[in-house]
């Protein structure tokens, strides 16, 4: 199938375990075709003995005729009993090297598949939901994996048997043969059948999974708004409904399953009935012995578990097929922020100069401007501010520095070279971010405040958080900076979460410094201190703010006001103050809560 082509460099890759791991299955398949033969022989050899007793019983012969008799039976069933020991190390052997094959090929696709998410923009996690990429990760290469290990083994044991016995067979009595398969066309219209079924219904419970998961992963992340609004009950409905959507598709994937095992148990069950009937008929025309319908019944009872594991195949191979479609869905997505040929790779540091160029953008073609000839520059070292309404672009204003987006038109320059060539490595480790939205890791304040910069040690853990004004509220945490923040940091406050997450950008000692309104759960007290610290950066690095409040930006180089996403205000503190635009309006209207705060 087409979309399990993608998986064909894997087999190569691994060759050494599949090859033979395929050649330790058709060994097991021979050992096991090897029985009926001997149980032929010894069936055969019992009229033998019979008629010699007719012939020597009441002599001395009698009591020699019954030892040779015990021992030929004894020699076969160590024949059998050691072929079918044989087959089963050799199964063993099988299981060892292409079910080891199959995990090794899982854990591939899964680290290539989460490293391409990596890659993917932000698009792409806008328009996809969390569950769903998980189930992809998850369920999905399970699925896939099940394709590659069992049901390989299986159909190469099925066909080994399947073709030798129906050799044996044929070689045995051509006519016995035809009876005896007659019922298998019947079987091979149920497989096409089936498969299709399969398919299709194993594609619609993928889907179904991962909007159960989604729903799961929303409501746990979400669970302190669920219980504040009371909607516990309401939202275990949805899930109710949610998860019986799920049970009904499963239950017809099931019901496939079902129907499909009556199928081939007919089938075999009127194999044997033909196989005793005409082989009666021959064994009285003295065609064929009665050892070789006890092989016959044999050869067929062998190939029901074949045939059995060709119904399994084809479930997880349609199954694997509708999982990878899934997989490749997201691995054939090119992130729309890349390098490329353009990418001037001899660019191995950056300074911190920052230019816009005309820039526009959107996130939907044809849909309205976020942002419109937006134009600026700031030398590296210098402090630069963004003030507006909310709503203005102010955060996709700097998340292009970062070039988490690219603009459709005009260009965003980092020290005079056209973003979009720099390697995306030297220019985000030369950034530090705090975005609006805070997120901590399930994990200690001194790992998430590590993770701007991997292997700090306690002292410049100790210095980031003093910096961050942090440090005397961790110092009351029972353990400290080993205090676990729980998920995405619940166990913290607002401004806790905020400033450890300035404390993160801070360690990474960054020559661009990024706070998207990074101070907006602070207070004004905690606010100045955060501010008289990053002073001392002021000239060293490149401190973009973005804020609300006047208090945060008035020392900045530059202060751009933006409303509607257009530049509407540029200059100093006291430049704008002196006008009479949006600026000096929210200094006014600031100040004045200010005065009456403090009264």
């Amino acid at each position: 199938m087409r979309p399990l082509a993608r998986l064909n460099h894997f087999f190569w890759t691994y060759k050494h375990l599949f090859v033979p791991g395929l050649l330790f299955a058709m060994i097991s398949a021979a050992f096991s075709i090897a029985v009926p033969v001997i149980v032929r022989q010894a069936v055969d050899s019992i009229p033998r003995f019979v008629g010699l007793y007719h012939l020597f019983g009441g002599t001395q012969a009698e009591g020699r005729l019954f030892t040779d008799f015990f021992v030929t039976l004894m020699i076969f069933g160590l024949i059998i009993i050691g072929l079918s020991l044989a087959s089963g190390v050799f199964s063993f052997l099988m299981r060892q090297t292409v079910v080891v094959a199959s995990r090794h090929i899982e854990f591939d696709l899964r680290n290539a598949l989460y490293d391409h998410l990596q890659k993917l923009s932000q698009d792409f996690y806008h328009r996809t939901s969390t569950g769903d990429v998980i189930t992809r990760s998850t369920s999905d290469i399970e699925q896939v994996r099940r394709y590659i290990g069992p049901a390989i083994m299986y159909i190469t044991r099925a066909v080994v048997i399947m073709v030798t016995a129906v050799a044996v067979m044929l070689i045995i009595s051509p006519r016995l043969t035809l009876y005896a398969l007659l019922p298998m066309p019947l079987l091979a219209v149920s497989v096409f059948y089936v498969s299709h079924l399969v398919h299709t219904r194993s594609e619609a419970l993928q889907t179904q999974y991962s909007t159960l998961t989604s729903r799961v992963q929303e409501a746990l992340s979400g669970i302190r708004v669920l219980k504040a609004y009371t909607r516990e009950e309401s939202e275990a409905e949805v899930f109710e409904d949610e998860s019986a959507a799920y049970r009904e598709r499963m239950l017809s994937l099931a019901r496939v399953d079902a129907a499909w095992r009556p199928v081939f148990l007919l089938v075999i069950g009127l194999s044997q009935i033909l196989v005793v009937w005409m082989g009666g008929r021959l064994v009285v025309e003295g065609v064929i012995t009665i050892g070789n319908i006890v092989e016959y019944i044999i050869y067929v009872a062998l190939m029901t578990w074949p045939v059995a594991a060709l119904g399994f195949v084809i479930s997880m191979v349609q199954r694997a097929a509708a999982s990878i479609e899934r997989i490749n869905a997201i691995l054939d997505t090119e992130p729309s922020i890349a390098e490329g040929e353009q990418t001037d790779h001899s660019v191995k540091d950056v300074e911190g100069g920052i230019a816009f160029d005309r820039v526009f953008f959107r996130y939907e073609q044809g849909g309205p401007w976020v942002l419109e000839d937006i134009s600026f520059e700031v030398p590296a070292g210098a402090t630069l501010a963004i003030i507006g309404r909310t709503g203005s672009g102010k955060t996709t204003l700097v998340e292009m520095m970062a070039r988490l987006l690219d603009p459709d038109q005009g260009t965003v320059r980092i020290d005079g070279h056209d973003a979009r060539t720099l390697p995306l490595s030297v220019l985000r480790s030369a950034i530090g971010h705090v975005p609006q939205e805070v997120f901590l890791f399930s994990d200690t304040v001194a790992s998430n405040i590590a993770f701007g910069r991997m292997g700090a040690n306690e002292d410049l853990i100790d210095q980031a958080a003093r910096e961050a004004e942090l440090l005397e509220n961790v110092s009351t945490f029972p353990k400290g900076f080993e205090t676990y923040v729980g998920e995405r940091g619940v166990t913290l406050s607002g401004g806790q979460k905020q400033r450890t997450s300035i404390a993160r950008a801070l360690i990474r000692e960054p020559r661009i410094l990024i706070l998207d309104d990074a101070l907006s759960a602070v207070d004004t007290n905690t606010e100045s201190r955060i501010l008289g610290h990053l002073r001392r950066r002021y000239g060293r690095q490149t401190v973009v703010i973005v804020s609300h409040r006047i208090s945060a930006v008035q020392d900045a180089d530059l202060i751009l006001v933006l409303d509607e996403g257009r530049i509407t205000e540029r200059g100093t503190h006291d430049q704008l103050i002196r006008g009479e635009g949006l600026y000096a309006s929210l200094y006014r209207k600031q100040l004045l809560e200010a005065e009456l705060e403090a009264l």
